[in-house]
């Protein structure tokens, strides 16, 4: 069964909140919740690759995305300074 956006919105957002993890936060693309200056303030399970929300696969560390991903806009991981 494939999620709605939402439902995945509401499954990444629990696993911050829960497991306060994922691959993703390590990554200079992530847009931080703590980042008062992210233009997605209110996302934070998304990224410069994944505005519109980071794939679960990839948030949950499944796929590291070091290498392209569908709909990724050409950004790949990059570790956060």
């Amino acid at each position: 069964m494939k999620l709605t956006r939402e439902q995945n919105k509401n499954l990444l957002e629990a696993a911050e909140e829960f497991f306060d993890y994922s691959p993703c936060m390590h990554c200079k693309h992530y847009f931080d919740d703590e980042d008062e200056d992210s233009e997605r303030f209110d996302e934070p399970s998304a990224c410069d690759a994944f505005p519109d929300g980071i794939p679960e696969e990839i948030f949950f560390g499944r796929n590291l995305h070091k290498e392209p991903y569908p709909g990724d806009h050409g950004i790949t991981f990059e570790q956060a300074d």
